[in-house]
């Protein structure tokens, strides 16, 4: 038995689609002027090219949205600054000496009074998420890899000063002061009741700060 519809019906018509996360409507609505004419179901292909034209669409996908864009970071000055010092650990004499300027200058960062010129405010953010990336890997010595003559016999530090990408040293620092941190629990010198020193240190493959290069 076949469902029939005049031309004074209003079609709806329900479909689902064919994924089970994504659910698609289309709804026909439309009044057939005509004469007195009705159209079978089985016959929908035959028939709906005279609807098409007349037909809405009303997509509801439950799609979520790609996340393409990058995360703004909404950090104030002082936030970047405590954030710098709070995980790297620098004084703020390292801070005055990087960013060129004295160490009142960088008080009156902190105390929100001053903000700092457009290129010490790129390092200072540069330094800041250099700061996320130690925090994420958990390195607890942070400041000593900071200060560590690696590269040619420049720390990371003299190299942001001098306006240098350091993106892939600072991989390589947390690499390095994971196997740092992996070699002093492996060597027992932890759990040793004898005084610590840096002997510990000599096999590593990137120098210390108070080495000679």
């Amino acid at each position: 038995m076949y469902s029939l519809f005049t031309p004074q019906d209003e079609i709806q018509i329900a479909h689902t689609n064919y994924s089970k996360h994504t659910k698609t409507f289309v709804v026909l609505s439309t009044v057939l002027f005509g004469t007195g004419s009705a159209y079978a179901m089985d016959s929908l292909e035959k028939w709906r090219s005279h609807l098409q034209p007349r037909v809405t669409l009303s997509l509801d996908q439950n799609e979520t949205p790609s996340d393409n864009s990058q995360q703004i970071d909404t950090r104030t000055v002082i936030e970047h600054i405590e954030n710098i010092r709070s995980i790297l650990d620098p004084s703020i004499s390292d801070l005055a000496n990087l960013f060129n300027v004295s160490r009142q200058s960088v008080y009156k960062w902190l105390s929100g009074k001053y903000t700092p010129e457009s290129e010490n405010l790129k390092q200072l953010y540069t330094l800041s998420h250099i700061a996320d990336k130690f925090k994420v890997a958990e390195i607890s010595r942070a400041n000593f890899i900071l200060k560590m003559k690696a590269f040619n016999g420049l720390s990371l530090l003299d190299m942001l000063k001098s306006g240098e990408d350091c993106s892939v040293q600072v991989d390589m620092l947390i690499s390095e002061a994971k196997a740092m941190e992996e070699s002093y629990s492996r060597s027992g010198i932890a759990s040793s009741k004898t005084k610590p020193t840096n002997d510990w240190k000599a096999s590593i493959s990137i120098p210390s700060s108070d080495e000679e290069i």
